[in-house]
């Protein structure tokens, strides 16, 4: 039985109305080399955040080396041609900045932050590492040796074991596949091969430069242009990346296997759309009241009424080649059928049925604060600047979907759910032990071992 609501305390004013976002005024440039810069200044915090971003990542794997990206990412901290790595992070230190690099399924992405005093030597920093990586032998064997550490400790974690086979069975063959390096390529991995690899990846004329904070745009955009004018691409760039393709079909259920498991790991969904896509707001949306957030219809009905599982979840990502729908939950073995029946319940009661308004606006309200919230930081400023650019968007879409919030209605919530949430057209990955899940899943099809290395 569903506990009864707790009323809030008294006294409590109403909620006001929801506030206008507002974009920021980006300067803009593109060097003769085809570098684009973007730079915003935030008076205020003596802060600045720089974060370079090269179009690619593990979509631009070569191919038969999955996850190529992330081991080049990593060994560009080890070095450049004028800077060893202990040098280099001692330069940024000295700044009050430190380097973090990553791996995306469409970009290797460089970013620090520091006092705005000091920008210009972090942007030096972070241009240097990416134009002119050494890419040492020893630091491409510490690389080496980390990447398989973190794999082995991955695979013993079970959301990573479905996220895995989840994007492999979503994506199938298109490089979206890739959630990590495989084994064999992080194996056979040399400084040659990443040498080569820099060349076609990392490129003036795929790269954007985003620099955010109290910081001079004129200073900048003349610092960047004098200091990376000289950058030219070599090699050949990767091929472009095709629009991800889903097979028509009904459900399908896969198993990975844990023998002795005590709880299972369940992800269900599909492919999704992109964010240029029409309903992409919509579908947005639709996620939130159906299940990413705490007051949603999933987290009512498997977390406070049934109480099958502490923390269900579900989102619509954006991707350029296209995202995916997705909710995951991890449940006690023995109600697995049952908690797998109830998130298809509310996947099909969100296409059957009209949310309510009182629904929407709480979702909206919610969407809306988190967008405000990533836009409040330095960081996620500029982690969301760069989403655009990736889509080929410009700033000024950096407020589109909270601009659009409230013009999304029912029946666009309704229809887009009806499309995108069909429980009979869902992919549905269960991590746990396999002969248990097999006889829980049973009502749901036939479940099949998931595809193994």
């Amino acid at each position: 039985m569903k506990p009864p609501a707790l009323p809030p305390p008294a006294g409590l004013p109403p909620l006001g109305p929801a506030r206008r976002l507002l974009s920021p005024s980006v300067a803009r440039s593109v060097l003769p080399n085809g570098l684009t810069v973007w730079v915003v200044r935030r008076p205020g915090l003596p802060l600045a955040s720089v974060r370079l971003v090269a179009r690619g990542g593990r979509a631009a794997d070569p191919a038969g080396r999955p996850g190529t990206a992330d081991l080049l990412a990593a060994a560009l901290k080890e070095g450049t041609r004028s800077h060893s790595g202990r040098e280099l992070a001692a330069i940024l230190q000295g700044a009050g900045a430190e380097l973090a690099t990553a791996a995306g399924p469409e970009a290797i992405v460089l970013e620090a932050q520091g006092p705005a005093a000091k920008v210009r030597i972090v942007v030096d920093s972070l241009a240097e590492a990416l134009s002119a990586p050494s890419l040492p032998p020893d630091g491409v064997a510490r690389v080496r040796a980390l990447a398989l550490e973190e794999l082995a400790t991955e695979e013993t974690d079970p959301e990573f074991l479905a996220s895995r086979a989840f994007a492999r069975a979503v994506y199938g063959l298109h490089p979206y596949s890739v959630v990590a390096p495989e084994r064999g390529t992080i194996e056979g991995v040399t400084p040659e091969s990443l040498h080569v690899d820099a060349r076609s990846l990392l490129r003036p004329e795929r790269t954007l430069l985003v620099v955010a904070g109290d910081v001079d745009p004129d200073f900048l955009l003349t610092r960047v242009e004098r200091r990376l004018s000289e950058w030219r691409p070599s090699g050949s760039p990767p091929p472009a990346v095709a629009e991800a393709r889903e097979t028509p079909g009904f459900r399908r259920i896969l198993v990975v296997d844990r023998p002795g498991s005590v709880q299972a790991v369940l992800v269900v969904g599909r492919l999704g759309v992109s964010r240029s896509d029409p309903e992409a707001f919509p579908l947005a949306l639709a996620m939130t009241a159906y299940g990413g957030a705490f007051t949603s219809r999933l987290v009512a009905n498997l977390r406070s009424e049934k109480g099958y599982t502490y923390s269900p979840h579900a989102v619509s990502s954006w991707l350029p080649a296209r995202g995916v729908v997705r909710t995951s939950l991890a449940v006690r073995n023995e109600v697995v059928a049952a908690a797998l029946n109830e998130v298809f319940y509310e996947m099909d009661r969100m296409g059957a049925t009209d949310a309510s308004e009182e629904e929407l606006d709480r979702a909206r309200r919610r969407d809306l604060g988190l967008a405000t919230l990533r836009l409040e930081t330095l960081r996620g400023l500029s982690a969301e600047l760069s989403d655009l650019w990736l889509h080929g968007m410009e700033p000024e879409e950096l407020t589109a979907y909270a601009r659009a919030l409230p013009r999304i209605g029912a029946v666009a919530v309704r229809s887009a759910s009806r499309r995108w949430l069909a429980s009979a057209r869902a992919l549905v990955v269960a991590v746990g032990d396999g002969r248990l899940l097999r006889e829980e899943l049973a009502p749901f099809g036939t479940a099949e071992d998931a595809p193994s290395l």
